[in-house]
């Protein structure tokens, strides 16, 4: 999905991409100006915020009442819990990092305005991405989120940068 007249129509919107990119800022501004309802698979995860997770079933429980409304916007980019949106999103958009260069220096500068978060944090965050986009470890064979989206390219849309976040807030 290139258009953003689509957008616009679109009622239930799935927002997924890599860490730091920019997923929070541009749902909120979606929300805003569509008038849909804001989630994050973050409040589906936790049971206390970056804290205590959530058990994966009563996660998935949760956020599966939420993809059964009419109207909504999601963010996030736990793959358990954006899967079901995927499939009954109206427009997914994507938000890519060229490169972990120019991501982990996004995430360090963010760190540096969380006060819950501890440098030791961003470095678990840095290695967890290495393994995830390298499939090393734990990771080893999963699905990442771009092989995740094929079967819907239809309604994708993908975002590289944060110029191209601003140009589609723009239009909105």
């Amino acid at each position: 999905m290139s258009n953003v007249d689509d957008l616009k129509k679109a009622k239930k919107i799935l927002i997924t991409g890599d860490s730091g990119r920019g997923k929070t800022n541009l749902s909120k501004v979606l929300s805003q100006k569509l008038k849909l309802k804001l989630y994050s698979t973050d409040d589906f995860f936790w049971k206390i915020k970056f804290t205590q997770k959530e058990d994966k079933e009563t996660s998935l429980k949760k956020i599966s009442k939420v993809y059964n409304q009419n109207e909504w916007i999601i963010e996030g980019s736990t793959r358990s819990l954006v899967k079901e949106g995927l499939a009954k999103a109206d427009a997914i958009i994507y938000l890519v990092y060229p490169n972990l260069l120019s991501q982990f220096l996004t995430l360090f500068k963010r760190s540096l305005t969380r006060k819950e978060e501890k440098f030791i944090d961003l470095f678990s965050l840095y290695r967890h991405l290495i393994f995830k986009k390298y499939g090393f470890g734990s990771e080893k064979g999963k699905t990442g989120i771009a092989d995740m989206l094929k079967p819907y390219k239809k309604k994708v849309m993908i975002l590289y940068s944060f110029k191209e976040i601003d140009e589609l807030t723009k239009k909105l």
